[in-house]
This record gives structure tokens, sequence and C-alpha cells, in this order.
């Protein structure tokens, strides 16, 4: 894990970044000519910021190999614009089931699909998984070329790219749902009916309708949380004129003043007793989980499909009969 070292919330410069171990692409999407282009090109150059575990530079991560023999590739090898797609196909050939598939956002100008893992059993499944953790083997504490981009492996732990999930909720109204586990193995959820993310540069959260029983992390009584940015180490769009909360709390996230929730922070497993001074950051937090505000978590997971999926799963269940 990279250590913080006494983060001074009033100057924050600081040396180059270390190479944070792996730093696998999950899209080399070129962007269609127009206004994303002129977007991204303000932002920080990641340059050789991450490498793969090969130690080959730039490294982009590839899609599982095809089987021609195995019929459940059928739909792997085709685009679909995300794992709700993938599903319906899937339910056409009688058998659903979770995996690694490669998905392909109609607004995406590019030769390359994205890998995603397809969540195909909680509350019926169609998830596209944008973000996972659950052994603290990937780091999180990274700078914006990274969560820009995407960084882990689909099939373990790994964020899927604001830029990607950018181009994934512009295509449809989508929903969020926020899966949570404590180290007790408590399982609990938070849900909203309506999310998003704006383009490059400041990819803004739009979030809204809460339901679930882990609580609003996202705390959307509060102003502060409105259209908020997303901040990362060294590109600080918080609200907090004081101090980068993404410096404060370790890891890359769409900050609130008295932010409520970071999954992105460090990992603590249980023996480490979470480390509440701050010098490596407060840990996977969703303080209503528990009110502990300091309570890391050992599980998230966090999935995006179009808002009216299930009305068209009961639509071609009808058709069906």
């Amino acid at each position: 894990m990279l250590e913080k070292h006494g983060v001074d919330c009033g100057t924050l410069q600081g040396p180059e970044e270390e190479t944070a171990g792996v730093g696998q692409l999950l899209s080399s999407e070129q962007a269609h000519p127009g206004d994303e282009e002129q977007q991204q090109a303000s932002l920080p150059n990641p340059g050789n910021e991450e490498e793969a575990q090969n130690g080959e530079p730039g490294y982009k991560q590839h899609l599982p190999p095809r089987n021609p023999s195995n019929t459940v590739n059928l739909w792997r090898e085709n685009h679909f614009e995300d794992c709700s797609e993938i599903h319906t196909a899937q339910a056409m050939f009688g058998s659903i089931a979770s995996g690694v598939f490669s998905v392909k956002p109609v607004t995406v100008h590019a030769r390359d699909p994205i890998s995603v893992y397809c969540d195909q059993t909680t509350d019926g499944g169609g998830w596209t998984v944008i973000q996972r953790r659950f052994d603290g083997s990937l780091e999180f504490f990274r700078e914006i070329g990274a969560y820009h981009y995407g960084f882990g492996d689909s099939t373990g732990e790994y964020w899927l790219g604001l830029n990607n999930i950018y181009h994934i909720t512009a295509q449809n109204a989508y929903e969020l749902y926020i899966e949570l586990e404590d180290w007790s193995g408590n399982v609990k959820f938070a849900r909203y009916s309506s999310f998003s993310v704006g383009p490059a540069s400041d990819y803004t959260l739009i979030v809204g309708g809460y339901s679930g029983t882990a609580g609003d992390g996202f705390y959307l009584s509060s102003s502060s949380y409105t259209n908020m940015k997303f901040s990362t180490r060294w590109y600080d769009q918080d609200t907090d004129s004081s101090c980068s909360l993404a410096e404060k709390f370790g890891g890359g996230w769409w900050y609130g003043s008295g932010s409520r929730s970071n999954l992105n922070g460090p990992y603590f497993h249980e023996i480490d007793g979470f480390n509440i001074n701050g010098n490596n950051g407060y840990g996977i937090l969703w303080f209503p989980f528990n009110g502990n505000p300091y309570y890391s978590l050992k599980k998230t997971k966090m999935m995006v499909r179009p808002a009216d999926f299930s009305a068209r799963v009961a639509n071609m269940r009808l058709e069906n009969k």
C-alpha cells in the first residue's frame, strides 16, 4: 500500500507518485472528435504512472480468451452496450450466469470493447460492475489518470474508469446498486434510482432516489453533496476549502464537506484495528452502515443497470408466454 506519511492539508504539492503496481487499462478508447476531446486535453498526463504486473509499460487489459466450441461465448463475441443486454442474450439461450464479458457503449468511438464483470444474480441481474473490492490486493490511492482510464482486472478487484462509467451511463437512464459487507458478515445495500457520471474533467456525480438497508452514504439531503465533482490525490475538486479530502481520506471519490462515504479508501484488514489517526487514510467508509465514521468495510461492489431493466424483463416474459 502507498503510505501518505503525514498529509499537510494546507500544502498539497508533493513528489512524483510511486508506481502503484497494477496498472491495467480497461479501455484503449480514442475519443470521437468533439467536446470530449477538448475536455480530455485538460487532464493531467498519466504518462507512466502505472505499470502492468508483467513490468510492461502501457499494458492494456486483454479480454478473456474465447472458446469457439463453447456456446456461452456467442454473446461474448458481440458488442453489447452493457450487462443488461448480455442478460437478455443469455435468457434467450436459457443459461443466465455472472462472469467477465466485453461491452461497448453506443457512445464509444473506438475499436476495443471494455472488459467488465456482469452480476446476473443480484436483484434479477443485468448489473454492470463498476467497482469491486474484497481482499485489498489492489491499490486505490492513485492519481486522476488512473481513475480516468480504470485499473485492476475485471476478474478480481477493479475500478472500471470514470470515462467508461460516463459512456455507459450516458446511454440511458441508469440506477446504482451498492452492496457492502462488514467484518462480521453483515451484508447491506444502498440503491439509487438515478445515477450518472459527467464527462471529463469534472466527472460530476448525479445521483438520487435512495432506498436500501445500508443508509444514504451520498447524503442526498445535504446541499454539499449536490453535483459533486470527483477528486483524487493532487486533483482536488471537493467543496472543502481547507483541505484536500482525497489526500485526507486516501482515495479517489466524490467528496462533500464532512464526507459520509469513500469506497475507494485504503483497505484495512480486521486485524489492523482500523486506522483512526488518518495518517494513511480512514479506510473503506460508508458511515450510515453502522454509524461508526471510522469503520472500514470488508467488501464493496458498485453496479449499474438501465432503470427500466425490470420492466423490460417482465415484458419479455409476457411475450414469451
